[in-house]
């Protein structure tokens, strides 16, 4: 979405105050979420940039005649003061000393007023988020008042159409499972817990369960959709229905229905009175909740999907790891031809080296798409966690760091990985730290750990040599990945607070610690990894298996930024046996050329297995 003028948002904020009210309110609540709770939304419901001009993937709004507020995390502290003008709403740094989250806030609101009515689109907003603002208000004269279409759309003058491109089919080659099999085991779960229909919104959920995949939201290949899973039918509510041809190759009783009927559908079979429906709080919306007439039984849990879609199986896992080995192998040749062209005198900026990226991954086999807008961002756009792209005026100047986060859609998998390059020679500050944000990387790649271990427990260790050098940075350490799905999935998480998933053989994540500080940069340094048994170590004392961290992502880090002295005789080893992998994996996928510079730039890590310090390329 277009930055829009200070004009622009003020004249929209005012109209949506004058609804306000006309409905009685006292203000409006204003997520980042769609309907479907994407993390990513299409741009016709990126309601709160359209009011706020916020960006960010995360961080809600809020709107009232008495003070507008953008509520905002730790990766998009800079962000916000870039893009929200702060004479039209107040940016919450949520997480600093004395900030106040927006359910907190919504709690001192109702102190000064007394009362407080806050108005909200049911079908934005999930149900466990919809439980916690309540708890937040006391009186019995506050509530949160559900209102009937979306207010911001009624102010949103140039609002975009809503998405409707064709949807296709991921073979089973790709998948490793037939969408007979997956409604048969959704099925089992639903018996168990004596549920007799089964609601999923989330796009990534659906779009796994059916094995389609669409575009409909930029970078992730999903349709907009419902599905109910009942026992004897499953219905899709979509706006273009898959072809023919398609619709044959999946389960039979699989049907396809227009999304407009998804609401009426519900509400049809809601009223029968036989056994639960299953509604996940934190995958549903308040909308599909309010469908559901007074006294029908409702098991809220986590769904099923969540946890099978994060599981891969070996096809999947097969088609992850080819799909890595063809993005490193295009990052590696971007980092090369950059590197050729600035030794020959070429200037170049942040754009220009995201579109050299973006053509090499395009060359590649399989190349769907991007999985998330490539961070590329030099000095001190590094500091801004999710910067917002690359900028054309940004140029790559030697002495200064070049953080590149990017991904792909390739083949049956999704990549992400970032890594911090050296422009020119480093400072010694600059080694320092990025050798840092590296031995928290290798602690967390080489950790074993016992099956049940949470994300809490890895993160914390990840942490530790930053904190005992009196640093942290403010993200978690990692998330979930799909196959050939969105990036950023879950349940499993490595993270300081949150949900505390179990990690299971199978799962996907990511190792990304970082240091960042405004004004000069940042350095992040992110592999994705499959967790694996392992059979290596003694029988853990209460039988547990041992579990690892396989490596996913095959690109070398920067030895010219290491401090070689700060790393361990285990540091060493471990990053000489990632990069004799690299060179042994990706070598044979390159060029003459590149491969002289992969070879390059891994050799120094093998000779400093034992300490043995030639630095350099």
């Amino acid at each position: 979405m277009d930055s829009m003028t200070r004009e622009q948002i003020a004249g929209r904020v005012a109209a949506l105050c004058q609804r306000l009210q006309d409905a009685r309110v006292d203000a409006y609540l204003v997520p980042s979420s769609d309907c479907h709770l994407n993390e990513y939304v299409p741009a016709y419901q990126q309601r709160r940039a359209a009011m706020s001009n916020f960006t960010g993937s995360a961080g809600d709004a809020l709107i009232s005649p008495h003070g507008n507020h953008v509520f905002v995390d730790s990766r998009y502290y800079l962000q916000a003061e870039q893009e929200v003008d702060p004479t039209l709403f107040r940016v919450h740094k949520v997480g600093m000393e004395g900030e106040k989250t927006l359910s907190e806030w919504l709690g001192e609101m109702e102190k000064e007023r007394g009362s407080l009515r806050v108005g909200y689109d049911p079908f934005v907003m999930a149900m466990e988020m919809y439980a916690a603002y309540s708890r937040a208000l006391k009186s019995g004269a506050s509530a949160l008042v559900p209102i009937g279409g979306n207010l911001v759309d009624a102010v949103w003058q140039d609002r975009p159409p809503a998405p409707s491109q064709p949807i296709d089919l991921l073979p089973e080659a790709d998948t490793g499972r037939s969408v007979a099999d997956k409604l048969a085991a959704v099925r089992e779960k639903m018996a168990e817990q004596e549920v007799t229909v089964l609601v999923l919104s989330r796009l990534d959920e659906i779009a796994w369960l059916t094995n389609l995949r669409g575009s409909d939201v930029s970078y992730n290949p999903v349709f907009e959709s419902y599905c109910v899973l009942e026992q004897e039918r499953a219905t899709c509510f979509t706006r273009l229905s898959p072809a023919p041809e398609i619709q044959a190759a999946l389960a039979p009783d699989m049907s396809f229905a227009p999304y407009e009927v998804y609401t009426e559908t519900l509400r049809r079979i809601s009223k029968s009175p036989a056994g639960k429906i299953w509604l996940d709080p934190a995958g549903t919306t308040m909308g599909t909740r309010l469908l559901l007439p007074e006294g029908r039984q409702v098991y809220e849990a986590r769904n099923p999907v969540v946890l099978m879609k994060a599981l891969k199986n070996e096809v999947e896992l097969a088609g992850s790891r080819q799909a890595h080995q063809r993005a490193a192998a295009a990052k590696i040749r971007s980092l090369a031809r950059m590197e050729r062209m600035r030794a020959a005198g070429r200037p170049m900026s942040e754009k220009a080296y995201a579109q050299i990226l973006h053509d090499e991954y395009a060359r590649e086999a399989g190349f769907r798409e991007l999985s998330f807008a490539t961070i590329a961002a030099v000095g001190a756009n590094g500091a801004i966690v999710h910067y917002g792209g690359a900028n054309d005026e940004a140029a790559l100047q030697d002495g200064e760091l070049l953080l590149v986060d990017s991904g792909t859609q390739m083949g049956a998998g999704t990549t992400d990985d970032t890594r911090t390059i050296c422009l020119g020679t480093p400072t010694a500050r600059q080694q320092q730290l990025y050798t840092l944000v590296l031995r928290c990387h290798v602690e967390l790649a080489r950790q074993k750990f016992p099956e049940g271990t949470g994300g809490v427990a890895l993160d914390a260790l990840t942490r530790g040599q930053m904190w005992n050098a009196g640093l942290d940075y403010g993200h978690g350490t990692g998330h979930g990945v799909g196959a050939l799905l969105n990036v950023h999935e879950g349940p499993q998480r490595v993270a300081p607070r949150g949900s505390d998933e179990a990690l299971q053989a199978g799962m996907i994540i990511s190792n990304e610690p970082g240091y960042y500080e405004a004004g000069w940069g940042g350095i992040r340094l992110e592999n994705l990894y499959v967790i694996t048994p392992d059979n290596s170590l003694t029988e853990h004392p209460s039988g547990k298996k041992w579990l690892q961290l396989e490596t996913l992502t095959l690109i070398p880090f920067d030895h010219r930024l290491i401090d070689w002295e700060q790393l361990s005789q285990t540091d060493r080893g471990w990053l000489a046996d990632y990069h004799r992998q690299v060179l042994d994996a990706i070598g044979p996928l390159l060029g003459d050329e590149d491969r002289a510079w992969l070879r390059a730039a891994c050799e120094p890590f093998v000779e400093n297995r034992s300490g043995n310090n030639r630095g350099g390329f």
